[in-house]
């Protein structure tokens, strides 16, 4: 299968995959202060299962439906109003010029599902998923 996605995505054999070429740039970007349902509401309507979270020009979070899930069952609904209590503020990103295997191993080190891409200019430019296949 993985050959044919490098074929897919124009990679000859051997040539190394980069972040890029197989980043979504499908994002969906709150502030820590939207509202939890507002930012539940939001992932349902464009289909995401992960937002990444932005105080001002700073990268502060992300929130996954599973981060929502998981903590919806320990508390009360009530008790939690903002992205803020439920996103995970320390999180591991790549560049979308770096190899992806080298973003992969820090998914898997970091213990995480997803991943924010930045360009060089630190700006937002994708997510990784730990989904694809491994190069």
């Amino acid at each position: 299968m993985e050959s044919r996605i490098d074929e897919d995505l124009g990679v000859l054999p051997g040539e190394v995959r980069k972040v890029k070429h197989v980043m979504s740039s499908a994002l969906t970007v709150v502030s820590p202060d939207t509202s939890l349902d507002e930012a539940v509401s939001l992932m349902t309507a464009m289909n995401v299962p992960v937002v990444v979270v932005y105080e001002g020009t700073r990268l502060v979070g992300m929130l996954t439906d599973r981060d929502i899930v998981l903590n919806r069952s320990s508390r009360e609904p009530s008790a939690i109003t903002t992205v803020r209590d439920r996103m995970r503020d320390e999180v591991p990103y790549c560049h979308e010029d770096d190899l992806l295997t080298d973003a992969q191993a820090l998914m898997r080190v970091s213990e995480v599902d997803w991943m924010p891409v930045l360009d060089r200019r630190g700006r937002l430019a994708g997510v990784l998923s730990i989904y694809i296949p491994f190069a």
